[in-house]
């Protein structure tokens, strides 16, 4: 993991996406990207022999989701029946937008 990015491709990834670096952003992507290499090389130098790999992080898998309520239709008449306005099947409110 020895490549490091160079000066010259962050100036051309830049101008491809439009955007002007100064000098000091240009330094912090470099040493962002130097010190993310860095960590990354820790990861990949443990030792993972012998270890079985997880696909789910716990050993039981809960389920914590409820049972689907059934569900509660209200009448169309009831519904007019309560309105302050209605225009046949339709409920009618005052215009909020000029």
């Amino acid at each position: 993991m020895d490549k490091q990015i160079k000066y010259e491709t962050v100036l051309e990834l830049a101008e491809d996406i439009m955007l002007e670096l100064s000098e000091a952003e240009i330094q912090v992507i470099l040493a962002t990207d130097k010190s993310l290499k860095t960590k990354f090389e820790k990861v990949t130098s443990i030792n993972t022999d012998n270890v079985e790999p997880l696909f789910y992080p716990f050993d039981k898998n809960h389920d914590f989701l409820r049972e689907d309520d059934q569900p509660y239709n209200v009448e169309q008449t009831a519904v007019l029946a309560n309105a302050p306005s209605t225009d046949g099947e339709y409920i009618t409110i005052v215009k909020v937008v000029k």
